[in-house]
């Protein structure tokens, strides 16, 4: 499944709504962008929605761990391995 592994931001789910107002499900999936990041000294690579790459595109590997543990609770279970060496 599409989801950000920093944010967890995944599918959102909801209806199209026609002109004469007739409902159909459809889904809104993350802009799911590629990027290296280091972790500890090391390089890793991430699927990240493009709100949080805007937030990392300029940060420093202090303020990287900074954004990481604030989000501790929604990391992906590979990040969050890689964050506890």
């Amino acid at each position: 499944m599409q989801r950000c592994e920093i944010t967890g931001t995944g599918l959102i789910s909801g209806n199209k709504i026609s002109h004469s107002h007739r409902l159909t499900r459809r889904v809104w999936k993350p802009n799911l962008q590629v990027t290296t990041i280091m972790v500890n000294g090391s390089p890793i690579k991430i699927k990240v929605c493009a709100r949080t790459l805007k937030t990392l595109k300029g940060a420093s590997e202090v303020e990287v761990m900074r954004i990481l543990k604030a989000n501790a609770d929604t990391l992906s279970e590979r990040l969050a391995k890689h964050l506890a060496k």
